[in-house]
């Protein structure tokens, strides 16, 4: 089953019920379901500025954490991509940022 929509006001709850998520490669929205513990393909828009979204899209895939592509190669990540778990996103530690200050 595929769930899509243009415009949800929170989606946490559909992907807390999730397998598998594709998302764009924004770093927000990858930490948040890295946090979850789900399995994530995230698609690059390399048309952005700095390229940004595809250097963090290769750390994260190099960690083993997510699998990653363009528009393009989509269709054939899917088709590739492992069933097995992901590696764990480390937890994030609350404390360390109110401890710097």
């Amino acid at each position: 089953e595929v769930d899509v929509y243009d415009y949800k006001s929170s989606i946490l709850e559909d992907m807390k019920e999730a397998d598998l998520i594709v998302s764009h490669a924004g770093a927000g929205t990858c930490l948040e379901v890295l946090e979850l513990n789900k399995k994530l393909i995230v698609v690059v828009n390399d048309r952005l500025m700095d390229n940004h979204q595809t250097e963090l899209a290769e750390k994260l895939g190099e960690g083993g954490y997510v699998e990653y592509s363009s528009v393009v190669t989509l269709a054939s990540v899917l088709k590739t991509c492992p069933l097995q778990p992901y590696a764990s996103f480390p937890k994030t530690d609350s404390t360390l940022f109110s401890n710097f200050l």
